[in-house]
């Protein structure tokens, strides 16, 4: 407790919900204090409150941090499986499908089924490419129409079937056409996407601490929240 203050409270110790906390039942209080005990407890308020604001900023702060981790991540993976992708396109086999560092090593796993991605679509396709790779689905509702009086006698009851017919890509012949080697319409994108596991390296080097200062400091305020 400082000579501005009504409470022996430290509030440089209070996390942010506890700052919000103890700001609120300071100021519940006023109404019941002596002018003098009002004042002192006005100038906790305020320096409450400063403390308050400086952590809500800094739990910004890390948390943009954390979002750029985040973003360096992908595109740190990102350039992993275009590495791994490029090693396979040489004759020579990979040995290992693992890729150490110092630290931490990457493993990579092909997912089980091929990534097929359709960027146009296929009433842009050519007739024999509809023809040998699309499907017709039929999806038939059935519209029901009551009419009543306002006392609720029935009018008119009608039901109406509505089909609607699409021309879908036909995933496993793309597939097949792709696996054999055979031409697919432009446009058709089938790929290999992989699993990529991160692994710690056992080793007596102390890690190197990557993070922020913000980030360390706030990490379980952002966790709690």
């Amino acid at each position: 407790m400082n000579s501005n203050q009504i409470t022996k409270t430290k509030l440089e110790e209070l996390s942010t919900l506890q700052l919000y906390e103890h700001y609120g039942a300071l100021e519940r209080s006023l109404p019941l204090l002596s002018p003098e005990s009002q004042e002192l407890a006005k100038a906790e308020l305020e320096q409450c409150l400063n403390l308050r604001s400086e952590k809500v900023d800094r739990l910004y702060y890390a948390w943009i941090n954390h979002e750029d981790a985040l973003d360096r991540a992908k595109k740190e993976q990102e350039l992993l499986v275009t590495a791994k992708k490029h090693h396979e396109r040489r004759s020579a086999p990979l040995e290992s499908n693992r890729i150490i560092g110092k630290d931490y090593e990457f493993v990579l796993s092909k997912k089980s089924k091929l990534t097929i991605e359709i960027s146009v679509p296929v009433d842009e396709w050519s007739k024999e490419e509809v023809e040998e790779f699309c499907i017709q689905q039929k999806t038939t509702t059935t519209k029901e129409i009551v009419v009543t009086s306002m006392s609720g006698d029935l009018i008119e009851h009608t039901t109406t079937p509505v089909t609607k017919t699409e021309i879908i890509p036909n995933v496993d012949k793309l597939l097949n056409a792709y696996q054999e080697g055979k031409q697919i319409p432009s446009g058709v994108k089938i790929q290999q996407d992989y699993n990529i596991k991160r692994n710690r390296l056992l080793s007596t080097k102390r890690v190197e601490n990557l993070s922020s200062k913000h980030s360390e400091e706030f990490l379980p305020e952002l966790e709690a929240a």
